[in-house]
């Protein structure tokens, strides 16, 4: 009975060591921090075309607004809904619209940005589902300074 009162006493006098060593890992290098999305932005009114089920190609559209006092960048969009996400605009090319990809938006304080058919919008590739008229995906849209707004997107006519 005392050799088994021995062991617990070892184990719990070195369980409080092991906790600590557990809950303090060595820093990883090149490792980016992952921030929860916070929303720096607003969104309002965000949709995506309806289109067949076998579409590989969707547009999104959202107007978005910045009711903040410094700037925010977006330069990325993901979605578990799609496998890539780009920022397109159109615009006139000697009297053809042309569609071109757009790296990163920037908001300035107070400035609000419409992706809109005809204009801004969000190409969405690859869905991962059927998506159906009534149905909604998250988006999480991001810049250099983290995930900054999380947005629903519901599947519906123009």
């Amino acid at each position: 009975m005392n050799a088994i009162f021995g062991k617990l006493g070892w184990i719990l006098l070195l369980a409080p060591w092991a906790s600590v060593q557990a809950a303090d890992p060595a820093p990883a290098e090149n490792v980016p921090a992952q921030s929860a999305a916070v929303n720096l932005l607003e969104a309002r009114d965000g949709w995506i075309r309806t289109a067949p089920p076998q579409a590989p190609v969707r547009a999104g559209y959202v107007s978005l607004h910045n009711p903040g006092t410094q700037e925010v960048v977006i330069d990325a969009v993901r979605s578990d809904a799609f496998g890539a996400i780009e920022i397109h605009e159109m615009h006139d090319v000697d009297g053809v619209m042309r569609m071109r990809r757009v790296s990163s938006l920037t908001l300035v304080p107070q400035q609000s940005v419409e992706l809109a058919p005809g204009g801004l919008h969000l190409m969405l590739f690859r869905p991962s589902g059927a998506l159906h008229e009534g149905d909604q995906a998250r988006f999480v849209f991001s810049g250099p300074q983290g995930d900054v707004l999380e947005a629903d997107l519901v599947v519906r006519q123009p």
